[in-house]
């Protein structure tokens, strides 16, 4: 629905900021996302001292997200990702004390800065080729031109390298699956809002990118392999929130290699359901937990009478020759 409001909309493009279908729909959801973590927080981190450099740490990140989202400029993206990383990495070493925590904090910031390497790599590339750091500028020189220049190509390539490793794309999952000890808030808006970046920047130079095979090949290798084993392994865990980061690999994998099918509009429906699932599965996860240990100390139910079983087998005979009657036909 929003999609379908958001493609009526007139495109609008300056320097530094585009309003366009995709922007609106991103925009809307970061809004959404960011406003019910904000609220979250408040009860979850209510009495904690610090709660104050929490709340600070958490609104500088969804703010450099939405600068990500609107913004037209080359320059701006690679300062807000930046940004976004850094406020991100601020959230996870929240508790200094856990050293678990920081250690996994500081394997996620390492990649990060690799993937900041590989986006500002991209965007000389894209400068070199086409003398602008407008992204629609890039976009639209792309379309017209019939054949890519070469540096163009190598930035496309980069570029799809800064969305695997935004990601967690395997091999570079580890982290991901490893931050476990943030503020559950922290997880929902890791899993929500900032994994999925990759995926974005990709969407908007889609254009750019579809014109490139190695790049759009390496989004259905490494997507499709992703999905695929990281599924897998999400079958066979048994703590919740390992269980959403294995989801979260999956998904990210699926949406990568929708991308590279070139089913752009899935790839940001994809991006969008996914986003909203996994807040809701991040926040609400305590209370399947509790709900578990409910059931599991909740006394053994009473014996199936002699009724409910005479239903039961009747309704296995009927299914049955339902079943037999449709495939004789």
């Amino acid at each position: 629905m929003l999609a379908t409001l958001a493609s009526s909309l007139p495109t609008w493009s300056h320097a530094l900021v585009r309003v366009d279908a995709v922007t609106v729909v991103m925009a809307l959801l970061v809004s959404f996302i960011g406003w019910v973590v904000v609220r979250y927080s408040k009860h979850y981190m209510a009495g904690d001292p610090r709660q104050r450099e929490y709340n600070v740490r958490l609104l500088a990140t969804v703010a450099a997200v939405f600068v990500v989202v609107i913004t037209n400029n080359l320059a701006v993206l690679i300062a807000a990702w930046a940004a976004t990383s850094l406020a991100m990495h601020g959230l996870l070493t929240f508790y200094g004390e856990r050293p678990v925590a920081v250690a996994v904090a500081h394997k996620k910031f390492l990649l990060a800065r690799a993937a900041d390497v590989s986006m500002v790599g991209a965007a000389v590339a894209f400068v070199t080729a086409y003398g602008t750091l407008r992204i629609d500028g890039i976009v639209a020189a792309a379309t017209v031109d019939g054949s890519l220049p070469t540096a163009a190509r190598v930035g496309a390539v980069l570029l799809v390298v800064t969305a695997v490793l935004k990601c967690a794309q395997i091999p570079f999952h580890g982290w991901l699956i490893q931050v476990m000890e943030a503020p559950t808030p922290v997880s929902a808006l890791l899993h929500a809002g900032v994994v999925n970046l990759g995926g974005l920047v990709l969407i908007r130079l889609a254009p750019l990118v579809a014109e490139v095979p190695l790049a759009m090949a390496l989004l259905v290798v490494v997507g499709g392999l992703t999905a695929a084993i990281a599924a897998l392994v999400m079958t066979t865990r048994i703590s919740v929130k390992v269980m959403l980061a294995w989801s979260t690999c999956a998904q990210m994998g699926f949406m990568l290699m929708q991308c590279g099918l070139g089913l752009w509009e899935m790839a940001l429906l994809h991006l969008v359901g996914h986003s909203l699932y996994k807040a809701h599965a991040f926040l609400s996860a305590g209370g399947v937990v509790r709900q578990s240990l409910v059931r599991q100390l909740a006394p053994a139910p009473a014996a199936p009478g002699a009724g409910a079983s005479v239903l039961a087998l009747l309704a296995a005979i009927g299914s049955t020759a339902l079943v037999l009657l449709v495939f004789t036909q």
